[in-house]
């Protein structure tokens, strides 16, 4: 199978990101199994982003719509 395209979050970045939807903000302590790679790509893509307050992070639009894109299956 094909990888999934990048812009199309896998099982432990949507995870994450639903964490984060229901939140202000997480400490990286709190979005296990995300690890600093996986929170450190989410920032790259512009998924989520680190709050004023240096220590916590929140979902933007852009994670906010890859959260929500079709996954797709191939049949």
């Amino acid at each position: 199978m094909p990888p999934r395209p990048s812009h199309i979050p896998h099982a432990t970045e949507r995870t994450t990101l639903q964490k984060m939807s229901r939140t202000r903000g997480l400490r990286p302590e709190q979005m296990h199994p995300a690890g600093t790679q996986i929170i450190a790509g989410m920032l790259r893509k512009g998924w989520i982003e680190k709050q004023p307050d240096g220590c916590t992070y929140c979902i933007t639009r852009v994670g906010d719509a890859a959260l929500r894109a079709v996954i797709p299956v191939k049949r």
